[in-house]
């Protein structure tokens, strides 16, 4: 069931490993598999799997305030699909910070970040590793934004791969692979690539208002959106937000609408 980490005026650190082979803990109704609180530093390691389940109300782990999450290779977040409210594998919440070294977060659905959310001063620092296939909906099909990862505070891509996500709905839909709605995304060496959004674009990467984008090195490629004119498939930027590009040889993008500015 749903698990607590706190630790008043101490500094933890928990580490789970699949010993001898993989090892997966999973909800067995609804709510957060495990909150990691203040002062704790939650790692997992090779052969853990963290499973949700179908029509869930919360994200699978939520990362409060001055918490840390490590996700290493061989760890796994996946399967828990939260249609009706926000986020589907871990949010990191105001404060606190995530650091995705390998492993993979996958197979999770949410209306806004299915995989990944960032809130306001929180941070993601991703080197290696991959958050993929991924659905961005409600269950009405109407919105959803950010399929891979949504963005309110830093988030710094220096390696890994951002793929095979999605944002479908009718309505409001952006962000197949990243959607950046505050706070700044800097990618040094990381590939977007194979997502797909819906009504408003950006298939690769949507930045609104008060979000910015650094790309210095990377990959975005072969990513796609269902959108009418208007809406980029790889890069889409609206009601001004700022992007600032370094080593432009090391840019990709799919096709001659890939991006769009507003």
């Amino acid at each position: 069931g749903p698990t607590n980490l706190q630790y008043p005026d101490k500094q933890v650190k928990i580490t789970l490993e699949g010993e001898g082979g993989t090892r997966t803990i999973q909800l067995t109704g609804q709510g957060i598999l495990f909150t990691v609180r203040e002062g704790v530093t939650l790692k997992l390691g090779q052969g853990i799997t963290l499973k949700g389940i179908n029509g869930n109300n919360l994200e699978l782990v939520l990362v409060e305030a001055f918490g840390k999450v490590e996700i290493a290779a061989g760890a796994t977040l996946t399967g828990n699909k939260n249609p009706s409210t926000s986020v589907g594998g871990i949010r990191a919440a105001s404060s606190a910070s995530l650091e995705i070294t390998g492993g993979v977060v996958e197979g999770n659905q949410g209306r806004f970040g299915a995989g990944v959310r960032i809130d306001a001063s929180a941070t993601l620092l991703m080197t290696a590793g991959e958050i993929r296939n991924n659905l961005a909906a409600d269950d009405r099909a109407m919105v959803g934004g950010g399929g891979g990862i949504q963005i309110r505070g830093t988030v710094t891509l220096k390696g890994g791969r951002i793929t095979g996500n999605i944002a479908s709905g009718t309505d409001d839909s952006y962000g197949g692979g990243i959607g950046v709605l505050e706070g700044h995304l800097i990618v040094d060496g990381a590939e977007i690539s194979g997502n797909t959004a819906g009504a408003k674009g950006g298939g690769g990467i949507y930045i609104w208002n008060a979000g910015s984008v650094t790309f210095k090195n990377g990959t975005i490629t072969n990513n796609t959106t269902t959108a009418a004119y208007g809406s980029a498939s790889s890069f889409n930027m609206r009601k001004g937000p700022t992007a600032n590009f370094y080593n432009q040889s090391a840019k990709t993008c799919n096709e001659s609408t890939g991006f769009f500015l507003e």
